[in-house]
C-alpha cells in the first residue's frame, strides 16, 4: 500500500464511487416524502467550540474524501482489491438501507427499524466503511487513515444529534439508547 498514491486523471480513477454516493443520496431525496428530506438535513444545534469545530472538521474531511478519490487511480492488480469492493458494496447496500429506513419511518417517533435495531447511526457508520473500502481499491492509506480519524472526529456529531433527538421523542429515544448500540452491535 501507498501512503498517497500518483494522482492521475482516468476513466479507472475511484471517482465512480463517489458519483454512486452522491446519485443514490439524490436519487432517496427525490423519491421519498418531504419529512425525509426535512430531517435529513437537518443539524442538529451543537454544543460548545468542541462539538462545533469537530463537526465542521468531519464535514471537511469527508467532503475531501470525495474529491480527493476523484483522482485516485483503482489498483485492480492487487490482492487487496477484492476485500476493498466487497466492504465498499456490503457498507453501500447497509447505507441504503438505512436510508431507506429512515426515509420510510414515522418522523414523530425515534428510527428503530431495520438496521436501526443494531446501531443508531448506521448512515455514518456505513458512509466510513465505505470509503476504507475505497481507500482499500485505491490503496491508499491517508485514505483509510482519514476514515479511521472519522470514527473519532464523528462522536461530538452523535452527541449532538443524540440530544436532538432525546428533546424530540423524550423516553422513547432515552430506551431506545439504552437497547441500541451507537456504533454497530456492541460497540
Amino acid at each position: 500500500m501507498d501512503f498517497l498514491p500518483q494522482f492521475s486523471i482516468s476513466i479507472t480513477n475511484a471517482f465512480w464511487f463517489s458519483m454512486l454516493f452522491w446519485i443514490s443520496n439524490l436519487i432517496i431525496l427525490r423519491i421519498y416524502p418531504t419529512h425525509y428530506k426535512d430531517r435529513v438535513l437537518k443539524m442538529p444545534k451543537l454544543k460548545g467550540i468542541f462539538q462545533r469545530v469537530m463537526s465542521t472538521f468531519n464535514f471537511f474531511i469527508f467532503q475531501g474524501l470525495l474529491i480527493v478519490v476523484v483522482f485516485m487511480p483503482l489498483q485492480f492488480d492487487t490482492s487487496y482489491f477484492v476485500l476493498g469492493l466487497v466492504l465498499f458494496v456490503i457498507s453501500f447496500v447497509t447505507y441504503i438501507i438505512s436510508l431507506v429506513n429512515y426515509a420510510t419511518s414515522n418522523p414523530n417517533q425515534p428510527v428503530t427499524k431495520g438496521i436501526y435495531r443494531f446501531s443508531r447511526n448506521p448512515q455514518q457508520i456505513t458512509t466510513i466503511f465505505m470509503w476504507i473500502g475505497v481507500g482499500t481499491l485505491t490503496n491508499c492509506i491517508f485514505i483509510i487513515g482519514i476514515c479511521v480519524i472519522q470514527l473519532f472526529t464523528v462522536y461530538p456529531t452523535f452527541k449532538a444529534q443524540e440530544q436532538f433527538c432525546i428533546d424530540r421523542y423524550g423516553n422513547d429515544y432515552i430506551d431506545y439508547m439504552k437497547n441500541t448500540p451507537r456504533y454497530f452491535l456492541f460497540l
